[in-house]
C-alpha cells in the first residue's frame, strides 16, 4: 500500500528516503500551500485550527495521486492534536477520501509494545531484513537532526553575515537540493555541502545583531506557510535568530516523556502540562536571553492561549521584550510583516539607547 504523511517542516525528507529505503511505495504531498490550506478548509469544522486544516489538505492531495495509507504521529490530548486523527479519519471518509490509517501515538499513552506493533504494521510491506530497517531508521533520525543543526546555525550567523539575505538564498537552495536527493546518502552529502557553505559564510563578528527567540505551538513555529516565513523575515531584516523548537527538539522530547520520570520539575510560571508544548513554551521564554521573543500560535490553539496568560506576568517580573502573534487561514501577510518590523525596530532603539538592558 502506498504511504503517505502530512507536512511539517522538513520532515518529509528523511521520511520518504527512510520509506523508499525499506521498499514501502510512498506518496509525498505537494508542498504546503494556499491550496492545500482551501481544500483542507472546505472539508474541516470551521473552529479547527491552521494544523489541522493545512495537514488535512495535504491528505487529500496525497489521496489524489494514489496514497492509501496514512502514517500520522498523535499526542492523545489533552490538545486537540491528540483528536486530531480520529477527527481527520472521519471527516475524510465521509468526503470520500477514505484510507488506512496507522496513530503513532505517544509510546508513553499507549505502551512501548503497542507503539512497535503499530509501527511494525506501518512497515509490513518492507522488503529488507530487520537489522537493515533499524540501521535505516537510525540514518533517517541522524539526518533530521543534522539538518536542523546545520539550520539553526545558519539562522544564528545571518545577524552577522555582510549580506543577510545571502542566508535566505542558501537556506532556500539547501532544502532544493534536499528535495532532490534520492538516497540518503545523496541527502546526507547535501547536508555536509551547507555545512561547509555556513562554515565559509563572510561574517563580521563586530556587529551586535537584535537577537530574536521564535517559540510557541510547535506546527505554526516549524511550518513557514503557516508562520509567513517569520525566520527569513527577521533574517532579512539582519537578525539572528534561535527557534529550539524543531523535529528533532520534538523526538528527543517524545523519547524522554515515554521514559520514567525520576526527578518532576514545575515551573514558576506554569507548574502543570496542560497539552501541547505549552508548558516548554514559557519555560524557553523564562531562559531566553535574547534581545525580544516572538510567541506564535495558531487561532483557537487552547494550550498556547493558557501559555499567552501565563507568560503576561513573566513579562512584567522578568522585563522581556514580547511580540505575540496569532495566526489563521486569512493570508494576508502585511499586517504580520508590519508588526515583526516595528517589533525589530524597537528592539535596535533599546539597543542604542539603553545598552546591556
Amino acid at each position: 500500500m502506498k504511504v503517505t504523511f502530512p507536512h511539517i517542516g522538513q520532515v518529509y525528507i528523511p521520511a520518504s528516503l527512510i520509506l523508499k529505503e525499506l521498499g514501502i511505495p510512498c506518496v509525498i504531498p505537494p508542498e504546503n500551500s494556499y491550496e492545500a490550506l482551501e481544500r483542507g478548509k472546505a472539508v474541516s469544522p470551521e473552529e479547527m485550527c491552521l494544523p489541522f486544516k493545512l495537514m488535512t489538505g495535504n491528505l487529500i492531495q496525497a489521496y489524489e495521486k494514489g496514497a492509501e495509507r496514512v502514517l500520522m504521529t498523535a499526542t492523545m490530548g489533552p490538545c486537540r492534536l491528540g483528536e486530531y486523527g480520529e477527527l481527520m479519519k472521519q471527516i475524510l471518509d465521509k468526503s470520500g477520501y477514505a484510507m488506512d490509517w496507522i496513530l503513532l501515538d505517544s509510546p508513553r499513552a499507549i505502551g512501548s509494545a503497542e507503539w512497535l506493533r503499530r509501527l511494525g504494521r506501518a512497515g509490513q510491506d518492507r522488503r529488507v531484513s530487520g537489522l537493515k530497517a533499524c540501521d535505516i531508521l537510525t540514518r533517517g533520525v541522524f539526518l533530521m537532526r543534522r539538518i536542523d543543526a546545520a539550520e539553526r546555525q545558519l539562522k544564528a550567523r545571518a545577524g552577522y553575515a555582510e549580506d543577510p539575505r545571502r542566508c535566505i538564498r542558501m537556506l532556500r537552495r539547501f532544502r532544493q537540493e534536499l528535495r532532490a536527493a534520492a538516497s540518503l546518502k545523496d541527502a546526507f552529502a547535501a547536508a555536509a555541502r551547507f555545512e561547509d557553505a555556513v562554515k565559509r559564510l563572510p561574517l563580521n563578528w563586530k556587529k551586535d545583531p537584535v537577537r530574536v527567540l521564535i517559540t510557541g505551538e510547535i506546527y505554526t513555529s516549524i511550518e513557514d506557510i503557516a508562520n509567513r516565513s517569520l525566520e527569513e523575515t527577521l533574517m532579512g531584516l539582519g537578525c539572528s535568530v534561535r527557534r529550539p523548537v524543531n523535529v528533532s527538539w520534538w523526538m528527543k522530547h517524545t523519547v524522554k516523556a515515554a521514559l520514567p520520570e525520576l526527578h518532576k520539575t514545575r515551573g514558576a510560571w506554569l507548574p502543570y502540562s496542560i497539552g501541547g508544548y505549552a508548558k516548554e513554551t514559557i519555560e524557553e521564554m523564562r531562559r531566553s536571553q535574547e534581545d525580544g521573543i516572538i510567541k506564535i500560535m495558531p487561532a483557537g490553539c487552547m494550550p498556547e492561549i493558557v501559555a499567552k496568560a501565563a507568560s503576561a506576568s513573566l513579562e512584567e517580573a522578568q522585563g522581556k521584550r514580547v511580540l505575540h502573534l496569532i495566526f489563521d487561514e486569512m493570508q494576508a501577510g502585511a499586517g504580520y510583516e508590519t508588526r515583526v518590523e516595528a517589533f525589530v525596530d524597537m528592539l535596535e532603539r533599546r539597543k542604542r539607547v539603553f545598552p546591556g538592558n
